[in-house]
């Protein structure tokens, strides 16, 4: 379709006391379908909403997991809440050594002599 000439757009209307007044019709024709950019954001916010949530699950722990640091006996937490953490636990000791990369699990022994020397 050729563009419209500014006289095929503008029609005088009027001329009064040296005012002209005129019409200009203009016509906007819209796409229906969606451009690439619009796509594009929408896709960046999901990506970025579904990033949130990961995090968000991974650290409320429901994602289950974790490394050594977070559940084993070098976070400083008693984490089977026997009343020790850590080097103080016997679950972290195996065989007379002190194992960062234990686990404490059992709040039963927490009470037996640490085996720490």
């Amino acid at each position: 379709m050729a563009d419209a000439t500014l006289s095929d757009i503008v029609e005088e209307v009027s001329s009064e006391d040296g005012v002209r007044t005129v019409k200009v019709e203009i016509t906007h024709k819209h796409e229906e379908r969606s451009s690439g950019t619009t796509w594009a954001i929408g896709l960046g916010i999901v990506l970025v909403l579904a990033l949130g949530l990961f995090y968000a699950a991974d650290q409320s722990g429901v994602l289950g997991g974790g490394s050594d640091d977070e559940f084993g006996c070098s976070n400083g937490e008693d984490d089977d809440g026997g009343g020790r953490a850590d080097d103080q636990d016997p679950d972290c000791w195996t065989a007379g050594e002190y194992q960062e990369t234990n686990s404490e699990s059992n709040p039963n022994n927490d009470l037996q002599s640490t085996p720490n020397p």
